[in-house]
This record gives structure tokens, sequence and C-alpha cells, in this order.
């Protein structure tokens, strides 16, 4: 089922399955921002990443002694037993706790919350992790929009850039073709604050950023004046993402990392995972804002 939020300028659609927005829609243009999780190309929209981003190595860490498989991506993603838990005009808000089934896979004791609040041309998109159980709990979150390009007819994926708050001299972490990360960086941007989108960019899969100065990204095109801002300032890891000649784009602020393929596997020892003390919530957000010419 799925719930909106709108005010004078946007409609927000968000899929109760898994929490995920599936839609950003002007009401001045009609013209929609999210993909559509077209099946033939890619059968999602915005997933939420949840314990773990990406792969584990063979599906599966180690946590005290004990093996554990965890999907791509997680159990937010696809899952029925996440719920709407408060509404209003501008907000959504929805939940997870832990149950037998999460505790089979996720052995701590947990509730997750995602909330997606609309402000004049800005959406928020705010998470909640509440370790409700005794000991340290340990996991990753992440966001995984995927925005539409081709704003306008006539447009090709290579008028499209993404551009940085500030200059980046940064490389790139690869993924392996089993999808694990690779331990040798490579140098990718040269005190530069455009990434120009292209249909073989994607090839080796995500472009995945671990040490950016920038906390906020541009999505634009040489062709008009509408631009995707995106501030990620409470995630330090940015990844960047589409199949090979499709005409969308994620960008993907994380809070964690993919497994690397030379991991031990074991949970408390993973990089990129953070750590959260019982009793404690972690707190993180991004904001989309949509800037459209007057």
């Amino acid at each position: 089922m799925k719930y909106s939020i709108e005010n004078s300028q946007f409609r927000v659609e968000v899929e109760e399955l898994g929490a995920e927005l599936c839609s950003i829609k002007s009401l001045k243009s009609e013209r929609e921002y999210i993909w559509q999780a077209d099946p033939k190309i890619w059968a999602s929209s915005a997933p939420v990443l949840f314990p773990n981003i990406g792969l584990l190595k063979d599906g599966s860490y180690k946590f005290e002694g004990k093996t554990y498989q965890l999907p791509k991506h997680g159990i937010i993603r696809n899952n029925a037993a996440v719920k709407l838990i408060n509404r209003s005009p501008s907000r959504l808000s929805f939940s997870l706790s832990h149950s037998e089934e999460t505790m089979k896979v996720f052995p701590f004791e947990f509730e997750f919350k995602i909330n997606f609040l609309l402000m004049d041309n800005r959406l928020q998109v705010f998470h909640e992790v509440v370790n409700t159980g005794k000991n340290p709990m340990y996991f990753s979150i992440g966001g995984h929009p995927a925005f539409n390009c081709l704003w306008n007819e006539g447009e090709s994926l290579s008028d499209y850039y993404i551009e940085f708050e500030e200059d980046e001299t940064a490389s790139i972490s690869q993924l392996t073709p089993g999808g694990l990360l690779m331990k040798e960086e490579i140098p990718f941007l040269k005190e530069s604050k455009k990434l120009y989108l292209s249909e073989k960019l994607f090839d080796k899969d995500a472009l995945i950023f671990t040490e950016l100065h920038s906390s906020e990204i541009s999505l634009k095109s040489k062709k008009n004046k509408i631009q995707i801002k995106m501030n990620f300032a409470d995630f330090p890891f940015l990844g960047i993402w589409s199949k090979p000649k499709a005409p969308y784009v994620c960008l993907e602020p994380w809070d964690g990392l993919p497994d690397y393929e030379d991991t031990t596997q074991e949970w408390t020892a993973k990089i990129g995972n953070l750590k959260l003390k019982a009793g404690n919530t972690h707190y993180a957000s991004y904001q989309i804002q949509i800037i459209e010419p007057k």
C-alpha cells in the first residue's frame, strides 16, 4: 500500500512494503523525479538499507561463534513487516522492531524508524535506530534513492552531471564481480566539482567514495536549470550507481560499507559498522531538495 504527503509544490509517495520512497512528483510541471522501478531494468526505486550495506561475503557473517545469513542491503527492503506508525499532511513514519524472524538473521533487539518529512521543496529522510537490548549492537544504515534523468525531451544521459559542493580530489573503491570491495582504491577525481554521467560510467558497478569533503551534491543537466540537491552530512560514505545505460542515477548516503574481499566476516570487526550501546539511539538523515525554474 502506498501513502502520500503533499504541499503546494510536490506530492510524495512511500510504499509501506519496505518503507520505500517511490515518487516525488512536481505539481507544477507534473515531472516525476523518482525512478519508477521498471522491472526490465531495475525493479526498485529507493530501498532502505539496514543492517548492512550491499553484499556480505558468502552472504553471511559471524557473531559470538555463530554464522548468520543476511541478504544484500539487509532486512528492511521488501519487508511486509514494516508498518506505518504515524501520518500527518507533511510526514510519514514507518517502523520495524525485532522479532523472532529478525533474530534468526540479526541477533539484536532493536527498533528501526524511518520518517519522511516534506517541507516546501525539500524532503527529509530521517532514520532512528534504537538499541532496545542489553548489549552493544553493530549495524549499518543507508539510503538508495534513484532519480530519473532525461527530464526533458531531446536530452541524453551525457547532458547530466553530478556537482560536488567542494572541489574534490578523491579515489573510489571498486567492487569485485561478486560485489565485494577491493582493498586498492583508484584515483578518480582531481580538483574537480563535476562528474559527468555516461552510458559506460557504471560498467564496473557502483562508484564508492569513502573520503569526500563535500556533504552536499547536486544532479544537474547542461540543457536546463532544474537541480536535485542532496545533503548527506550525517553519512560518511557515498555510493553513486545505475544500471549501465539506464536513465536514472542512484545517490546513496551510507553509514557503512559492503564487505571487503579479505574480510574475516566477524560482525564486530566489519569495516564501516556502527556500534550502538544498549538503550541508545542513532539518528541520521539526508535531505532531497528539488529546484525547478520559475
